[in-house]
């Protein structure tokens, strides 16, 4: 029985080849599109759950109320949580910039700072060492397996020493660990862990406050009863540990709650729409797959109707012949599947590159793979073949044999087939105008006004290394400024690709209230001038005005013993955003207004000098803060560098830059970027969202125009008969392309009733979620839908012209 199966699958597709190519393509499409944004979503959701236990882990969030935004919690947390509740498991975690030093090289690291209860909470996996008497002196360090080859080569790395320098700290560390490298499926992005270091109030007057401390909380809870639990009594926790920070009880200006660590990844709502997007395109277009294959499943009915009836005449049941041809859609999908799967594997290096990926297809040990793999030919093959072997099944012997012609399923089924190529076309239409919309606005936000100019500038994060010292910086931009082709230096607290900035209430005096929360910068001199911002009122703060730029009392995270109010106005330049918040009319009205900074060591008073248009560091979704630029003249906390120049190549600037570098500071690394690629990883994932909606949008329109190719094929191998009389009649080739070009093209045409509704609604969305963003046009909808159209005609066109001129004489010899 089964042998008699096969041969009457391979009758059925070697007789019918075309039309079997077309399955197969279709199929083969559609599954390797799914099998690629399937991994995508996989890799995506998948982040951190190699830590054993992941769903018992989870991060404690703090968040200031009046100010709506989270801040890094305190250093002293977990101390005070182990106070209150004696029985929890928890660890801190502080990031830090390092550099490790070896003889003849100097290197650039990432290291957290952890408590040795970091391997009970998170638990990484151990390659080497004792895992219950980790990092438990000072001086010891743990590294990843890929740092230990590169420090010690194939040596023991346990017992090695590491100098290592950072926090404004240099100490010699003894190798006790090596951990196996993380999975890119993670975001503990780390090569060394030391133990962590409890400053002194002198050291960190910020340490024990709920906020501002920049250390991570992660606690390993046993169940999420515990975990709610937890919730619910931490506003009672800030009463009892928040100190005097703000005025009223500490829970109504700040919030804790415990966050699992599996959601990290995907919290803001906009990844979360993104990946539900990638899910959305995979399942569509398997589902176009799957319709492809019904269609022309159902219009080749009539062509298998006497194979039907002869069949039941010899004794088959309609059971029978659903089993035969529910088993043949299943060997079709099988096929589709193995096409598939060579179609993704060739496309996932280009994926990968593109969008900096990981993606992979394991064919030894990932079992979800397979399970996914044999799912989709069982859904495709059961979910796509069962309306067609029903239909089949159905054919009377009689009617059939008793007919002249094949059966096509009349009115209804042509109307059936009508509707599933709008289908297709309706997704088609949509990712097509999801996909121009989209790349449109990634144009946008590469080439959109950032408020400086890209072009001709350097940034140095190295600058801000803790190794260099103030004589050190001080040098190296004096050496800069004298390179030929340098126009200005400057240093700040922030730079492109790095949006860093303080808080703090401002107010007009006056006014009552400590006014609205304005991001605040410091920056040194001829940082509007290096930047190239664009001066709205007022004057940019200049060495020539002595009174431009505050002293070193002035800052909070330098104060002495002099007090705040005794030092001399702060000379501030608002952002038109700043303008707006303060309530001035406009930028002019602003300009030599007095205001109050309500900074943690005081009042300070300042006066607004000038008004620059909005400057833009961050990622585009961000919206663009208010913003405070207050001048100094001191050594800036962590400065980060820029550098302007022109007429010179940006690489060769950049080594004379490195030469000084190595002159002055040969013991801290170098790095040094244009602005350009500084902000590159802001636009890394729109790009890569850009090209894959793309390729997807491409797909679903083949796929759609593989479909209609087929039932256009089918219905003009049907309709041969028919224009040969209407040619006899004096119908021209003309008309009869209308007839036929029509008719095809009149589901594609009313898909657009369901495409545009839908695609409007997602890129709205969209849309919205950027500060700076495209106006959602009539012209995409018209586009897409004209490229559609134009597509579709070109896949029809050929067949009917060729029946169109077909003799009718050849069309009714048979006759």
């Amino acid at each position: 029985m089964l042998g008699h199966y096969l041969l009457t699958l391979y009758r059925s597709l070697s007789r019918h080849r075309l039309y079997a190519a077309i399955n197969v393509l279709g199929l083969a499409v559609g599954i390797a599109v799914f099998l690629v944004l399937f991994l995508e979503v996989r890799f995506e959701t998948s982040f951190e759950r190699w830590i054993p236990g992941a769903s018992q882990v989870y991060m404690v969030e703090t968040n200031t109320h009046h100010q709506g935004f989270e801040t890094g919690g305190s250093g002293a947390l977990l101390d005070q949580l182990h106070t209150d509740y004696p029985d929890i498991v928890g660890t801190r975690v502080r990031y830090d910039d390092a550099v490790v030093r070896q003889p003849g090289r100097v290197m650039a690291e990432q290291v957290k700072e952890v408590d040795p209860s970091f391997f009970q909470v998170i638990d990484p996996p151990l390659i080497a060492g004792d895992r219950a008497s980790l990092l438990k002196a000072p001086d010891e360090v743990v590294l990843t397996q890929s740092k230990a080859k590169a420090y010690f080569g194939d040596a023991q790395a346990i017992g090695q020493k590491l100098d290592i320098q950072f926090d404004g700290r240099d100490s010699v560390y003894r190798v006790v660990g090596v951990i196996k490298d993380l999975p890119h499926t993670s975001d503990f992005n780390f090569d060394v862990l030391v133990p962590v270091h409890i400053p002194t109030p002198q050291e960190n007057r910020n340490w024990r406050r709920l906020t501002w401390a920049n250390v991570s909380t992660f606690l390993r809870l046993p169940t999420p009863r515990a975990a709610q639990a937890l919730n619910k009594d931490f506003d009672r926790f800030a009463d009892r540990h928040g100190g005097a920070e703000s005025p009223g009880p500490p829970h109504t200006w700040v919030s804790l709650k415990i966050v699992p660590m599996v959601s990290l990844h995907l919290r803001d709502p906009r990844d979360v729409a993104t990946v539900a997007a990638f899910a959305a395109v995979g399942a569509l277009t398997l589902l176009l797959a799957a319709v492809n294959y019904i269609n022309l499943a159902t219009a080749r009915a009539g062509l298998r109707a006497r194979e039907v009836a002869l069949r039941k005449v010899m004794g088959a049941t309609q059971p029978a012949l659903i089993v035969q041809f529910l088993g043949e859609a299943l060997a079709t999908a099988a096929l589709g599947a193995l096409f598939g799967l060579a179609l993704c594997e060739i496309a996932l290096p280009a994926v990968n590159a593109t969008g900096g990926m990981f993606l992979r297809l394991d064919y030894t040990h990932d079992g979800g793979m397979w399970a996914t793999i044999f799912g989709v030919v069982a859904l495709v093959g059961v979910g796509g073949g069962i309306y067609p072997a029903l239909v089949l099944s159905r054919f009377q012997p009689a009617s059939v044999l008793a007919s002249a012609r094949s059966p096509g399923g009349g009115r209804m089924a042509s109307r059936v087939r009508e509707g599933l190529v709008a289908f297709q076309f309706a997704v088609a239409i949509t990712f097509t105008i999801t996909t121009a919309v989209m790349v449109s606005q990634a144009s946008l936000i590469h080439h959109a006004d950032l408020g400086f100019r890209r072009q001709g500038l350097i940034v140095l994060p190295a600058f801000a290394n803790d190794g260099l010292t103030e004589v050190q910086r001080n040098s190296l931009l004096a050496a800069w400024r004298a390179l030929p082709g340098v126009q200005s230096v400057t240093q700040a607290t922030t730079r492109p690709g790095f949006a860093f900035t303080a808080f703090n209430n401002i107010s007009r005096v006056g006014a009552t209230g400590q006014g609205p929360i304005l991001h605040e910068t410091i920056i040194g001199p001829d940082f509007f001038a290096t930047y190239g911002a664009k001066l709205l009122a007022g004057r940019a703060p200049d060495l020539a005005h002595g009174g431009d730029y505050g002293t070193v009392a002035t800052l909070p995270s330098k104060a002495g013993s002099k007090t705040p109010d005794a030092q001399p106005p702060l000379s501030v330049v608002l952002n038109t955003r700043a303008v707006s918040a303060l309530g001035f009319r406009d930028a002019a009205d602003a300009i030599s207004r007095p205001l109050i900074i309500h900074a943690s060591i005081g009042s300070l008073s300042a006066t607004v000098i000038g008004v620059v248009g909005d400057v833009r560091f961050a990622s585009p979704r961000e919206r663009m803060a208010p913003m405070a630029y207050v001048a100094v003249r001191y050594q800036i906390d962590r400065p980060q560098a820029a550098v302007r120049f022109s007429g010179a190549n940006p690489k060769a600037v950049i080594d004379e830059m490195a030469a000084d570098w190595r002159r002055i500071a040969p013991d801290q690394p170098f790095e040094a970027n244009t602005s350009d690629q500084a902000l590159a990883p802001f636009y890394l994932e729109y790009d890569y969202n850009g090209h894959l909606f793309t390729i997807g949008a491409a797909l679903a329109v083949l796929i759609g125009c593989v479909g209609l190719y087929g039932l256009a094929s089918f219905n003009t191998a049907r309709r041969v008969k028919e224009i040969g009389i209407r040619k006899t009649l004096g119908a021209s080739t003309t008309d009869l392309l209308k007839l036929l070009i029509g008719q095809f093209l009149r589901p594609v045409i009313l898909s657009n009733l369901f495409a545009w509704p839908l695609a409007w609604w997602a890129m709205n969305g969209y849309l919205s979620g950027f500060d700076q963003r495209i106006a959602l046009t009539p012209v995409y909808f018209l586009a897409a839908t004209a490229l559609t159209l134009l597509i579709a005609v070109a896949t029809v066109g050929g067949q009917a012209y060729a029946v169109a001129r077909a003799e009718p004489a050849k069309a009714l010899r048979h006759e």
